[in-house]
């Protein structure tokens, strides 16, 4: 096999890993990525976790208690306003999920959408933000607070970040409290269904919310790594069910670097399994 071949075969090998097994994080590079089984770890293990008590300023400039919102259940989601793609569709699923929601969104539960950038998240870029997505700030609030509040609120959640260069590296997630400000459940990626928000919202309004937490899923190892990203949790069931949006879309992607493969080196290949095998016999 040639030179030209073996590296151009290594490089597409690389890159469908790169597209298959990059964890539901944002802009991850080899040195600053976060080690995804921690961070599902630690966001698990928030299930059931008091929301605390933070003051945050909303897109007008006013304060307020996020306990304020206990009552009824409400979604955080934690965002900063800088982040080009993964950010905006994050929120504009939840936007989805309000429409499909209808008169319920506001009586039966709220939002907070929050900039953990402190730098650049201020109320007014908060509320240029969020008025791409929705009109209606009373019972959707974009807000940002002080340093020591977006740590400790994160922290609770069980919410990773890290800035970095280009940015900052995140847990792709939202997260549903109950009426009793408790964290009842985490959403993980970014194209979620609304009825994958709705649910777990209406479920946190009843009485009996059990905070069941889904069972831990090792990533040791590759096979272990594919289990963990083609499998969701079904809250119904208690269990890990195929994610068969990924698997479609993994397939997808194989088939295309397979037709690449062939259309790019067809005929090297061709050529190298007849001098290794056509002369035998």
């Amino acid at each position: 096999m040639t030179k030209g071949l073996s590296s151009g075969i290594i490089f597409i090998i690389i890159v469908f890993n790169l597209s298959v097994f990059s964890p539901a994080t944002a802009s991850l590079s080899p040195q600053e990525t976060l080690n995804q089984q921690d961070a599902l770890m630690a966001a698990n293990k928030a299930i059931g976790v008091d929301i605390g008590n933070h003051t945050l300023i909303d897109q007008d400039g006013n304060s307020f208690n996020i306990k304020e919102f206990i009552g009824k259940p409400f979604v955080i989601s934690l965002i900063y306003t800088s982040c080009g793609h993964i950010c905006p569709t994050i929120t504009m699923n939840l936007g989805n999920a309000v429409k499909e929601a209808g008169k319920d969104f506001g009586s039966k539960f709220n939002i907070i959408t929050i900039g953990f950038d402190i730098e650049n998240d201020t109320p007014q870029r908060m509320k240029e933000y969020g008025q791409n997505f929705t009109d209606d700030f009373k019972n959707w609030r974009f807000a940002t607070a002080d340093k020591d509040t977006i740590e400790k609120l994160a922290r609770g959640l069980g919410f990773y970040y890290k800035k970095t260069q280009g940015g900052f590296d995140h847990l792709n997630v939202v997260t549903v409290i109950d009426a009793k400000g408790k964290i009842y459940r985490h959403i993980y990626g970014i194209d979620f269904k609304p009825k994958e928000i709705l649910g777990p919202v209406y479920q946190a309004a009843r009485r009996d919310s059990d905070y069941k937490k889904p069972p831990a899923l090792e990533a040791t190892s590759i096979i272990e790594r594919i289990k963990l990203f083609c499998y969701k949790y079904d809250e119904s069931t208690g269990t890990y069910k195929p994610d068969y949006q990924f698997l479609t879309r993994t397939a997808v992607e194989a088939i295309t670097i397979f037709t690449i493969i062939i259309f790019m080196w067809g005929k090297e290949i061709k050529s190298f399994f007849l001098r290794r095998f056509g002369h035998q016999g």
